[in-house]
């Protein structure tokens, strides 16, 4: 009897480690799969992947992302997941991306990086020129605005100022007020070039679920924040351009 307990004692013993081995097994697996997720959409310069809780969390922190080719300073998502895929290649992070439940993030968005964006010409709204500058209470911005409306040919010098605002879908310039050589413009002009830009900075583009509750304007950037927390232990996947 003493000699089957034993062995018992001992199988147990083995089985313990090997779980937990095949448990890191699966959470570094799924850290892969939604890191490399993340790389195909976002293009982030770095990102790092940690998985923990048998799958039912995951941190995902990047640098360098670029969502609709505007560069991302930072993002940050702490996610809550349902139970993992018996197997988590099938679907991969697309898969792993739906089982989110709940999500919080944070952003920094730079200006300069918007106004890199926009001094690209991958803009499609009309504008040339035109810079942004981010302060506590708001914004400013300058550029060249040209649209053809009916038969009218709008070709204007503008001047902005106005507040980001953060919506459900993504940023957008809010209480915006337009000025074109010198002269405050009709709400209807108004409308016409923020609706060019809006919204500044969609979140569609992210390919995962994940909630702000607000957002901070300081000198040069602006601070989107769902005060995710970073979570502790599990795996972790890394990658670097």
């Amino acid at each position: 009897m003493k000699i089957k307990k034993a062995l018992i004692c001992a199988l147990a013993l083995a089985i313990i480690p090997a779980a937990q081995s095949f448990a890191g097994e699966r959470e570094t697996e799924a850290a892969r799969e939604i890191g490399t997720l993340v790389r195909e959409q976002l293009s982030p310069e770095r990102i790092e992947v940690t998985v923990a809780d048998g799958g039912k969390l995951a941190w995902i922190e990047c640098a360098g992302a670029m969502i609709s080719g505007i560069r991302i300073e930072s993002m940050k998502l702490a996610a809550e997941l349902a139970e993992l895929p018996a197997n988590i290649q099938d679907g991969g992070g697309m898969e792993l991306s739906n089982r989110i439940t709940s999500s919080r993030g944070e952003i920094v968005l730079r200006e300069r990086d918007v106004n890199d964006y926009f001094a690209s010409g991958k803009s499609t709204g009309g504008f040339s020129e035109l810079r942004f500058k981010f302060y506590p209470q708001g914004y400013s911005a300058e550029g060249k605005f040209e649209a053809d409306v009916v038969i009218i040919k709008i070709n204007l010098d503008l001047k902005a100022e106005g507040k980001l605002g953060l919506k459900q879908d993504g940023v957008y310039l809010e209480d915006t007020v337009i000025y074109a050589q010198g002269i405050k413009q009709p709400e209807n002009i108004t409308e016409l070039v923020t609706g060019r830009v809006n919204p500044l900075l969609p979140f569609a583009k992210i390919p995962f679920p994940v909630s702000f509750s607000r957002m901070t304007m300081k000198n040069g950037e602006a601070l989107l924040t769902g005060e995710p927390k970073k979570i502790d232990g599990g795996n972790v996947w890394r990658w670097n351009r």
